[in-house]
């Protein structure tokens, strides 16, 4: 009789024992250090050309400034006299600069001091691409020494676009602007012109 109830206890102090343990166990804090890295994506203009028709004074007559936005990811382009006739060429050279795969699908366009006059422009945009890593963007048809009457040079995407661009990679965009109205109120102002490229993440 006396080893079941030493055997009871024994089992009795096994089991509180292993509670213990088991308790124990579960209250340890354990505290991890590390970093995680996200990928990301980012479209930036990598470089930028505006170009106006050649001649006759068109320069001083139509002066334009433009600068890039922090982060590059818009251009700023500001056009003064704008007058019947007035056009204007945008190149974007855009740079995947994030570390995921994206695609390009447009351009988005803004036109600021026009609301009373946006009728009178004919807006129209061109892509071209992808262009892998190590493209001499310098000797390229499509970007390098072009003029306006030569926009646009053949092998451009058609409408609905969706360039691939991987890490490095590039695209462009030629955007065509042409101001022709017969209503000479409308003449002689300066405008603004936004112009950003837009991307969704991976080959969507």
């Amino acid at each position: 009789m006396k080893w079941k109830i030493l055997a009871i206890l024994n089992l009795i102090l096994m089991l509180t024992i292993v509670n213990g343990l088991t308790y124990s166990h579960w209250q340890d804090t354990t505290c991890i250090q590390g970093t995680v890295k996200m990928g990301h994506v980012n479209l930036v203009i990598d470089s930028e050309k505006v170009l106006v028709p050649r001649g006759e004074g068109y320069d001083e007559n139509h002066p334009v400034t433009y600068y890039k936005t922090p982060g590059k990811r818009t251009l700023v382009v500001t056009c003064e006299n704008v007058t019947s006739g007035w056009r204007i060429a945008i190149g974007l050279l855009m740079h995947n600069e994030g570390t995921l795969p994206l695609t390009v699908k447009s351009v988005s366009i803004t036109l600021k001091n026009t609301d009373d006059i946006i009728e009178y422009f004919n807006i129209t945009t061109y892509y071209y691409g992808p262009y892998p890593i190590g493209t001499n963007f310098n000797s390229l048809n499509v970007w390098d020494g072009i003029e306006i009457n030569q926009i646009p040079v053949e092998g451009y995407w058609e409408p609905p676009i969706s360039i691939p661009l991987n890490t490095c990679e590039h695209a462009i965009s030629w955007t065509l602007i042409h101001f022709d109205t017969d209503n000479p109120e409308t003449e002689g102002r300066t405008i603004t012109i936004t112009i950003t490229p837009v991307d969704n993440p991976f080959y969507q």
